[in-house]
């Protein structure tokens, strides 16, 4: 993966990206104004990454990977660069359980809903009550 560039996505490319979504992740929808951060290798974007700002934090949100390009490091090499550019307290993350191990290592640690901010508490248990198996997780670094 050593040909590999983490780059904030230009605006004038964000169809191509939601173009991405709708064939790997279809249920999400990107909103104005989110930070994107793509991995992308010679030919195409193998990766993603947001963060939406709500109030005064960031909700880390919509990381993904295309499936041919899984278990390469795509991930970890997205939040490394992120940890340098956009991670701090102010950061939350809802992740899926399977993944609590891999965000862990990259500074996240779980908390109680109670220390989430209540305008996050809203969105966690709107997504919880849909259905996802979600865990809070928080940047400490």
């Amino acid at each position: 993966m050593n040909s590999l560039i983490i780059k904030s996505l230009e605006p004038i490319r964000l169809p191509i990206l939601k173009k991405l979504y709708k064939a790997h992740y279809p249920s999400t929808k990107i909103k104005g104004g989110e930070h994107i951060f793509v991995a992308e290798n010679a030919t195409s974007i193998v990766g993603v990454v947001r963060f939406r700002n709500i109030d005064k934090w960031q909700l880390l949100t919509g990381m993904m990977v295309v499936p041919d390009a899984r278990r390469q490091g795509i991930a970890s090499r997205l939040l490394q660069y992120c940890q340098s550019t956009m991670l701090n307290e102010n950061v939350y993350c809802f992740a899926y359980v399977h993944l609590q191990q891999m965000y862990s290592a990259y500074g996240f640690r779980c908390i109680d809903i109670e220390a989430l901010p209540a305008s996050l508490q809203k969105l966690y248990l709107r997504y919880t009550q849909a259905g996802k198996p979600l865990i809070i997780m928080q940047y400490c670094g």
